[in-house]
């Protein structure tokens, strides 16, 4: 899977791009969305992030949509990156040693 991320000027834009996305594809509830877009370093005229997860297949059709829609692709990346870390179990444990003990 892939995190695809747009700006857009306007929300009804992404909202349009989000509607035929989910007419075409097969998406769940939780695989595509927008929120306002903020941030001191984004253009004055971008307003709406859309952000999804699609399978790496329907990437072709996903990016045709979006800028077909007017949208501008930003970030582009594999689902596996967007994950937090696991630490290892030695890391997530203190280690207690007699001076820690001593000092309790």
């Amino acid at each position: 899977m892939r995190v695809i991320a747009a700006r857009f000027v306007e929300a009804e834009a992404a909202s349009r791009a989000i509607a035929r996305m989910k007419s075409r594809l097969d998406l769940g509830p939780g695989d595509v969305g927008i929120a306002p877009l903020g941030g001191a370093d984004q253009p004055l005229e971008a307003k709406v992030l859309l952000a999804g997860r699609f399978q790496e297949s329907r990437l072709v059709e996903i990016r045709r949509i979006i800028q077909g829609d007017g949208g501008e692709i930003v970030a582009d990346l594999d689902e596996g990156l967007t994950r937090p870390r696991m630490r290892s179990m030695k890391s997530a444990i203190p280690t207690l040693t007699r001076a820690t003990l001593l000092t309790s």
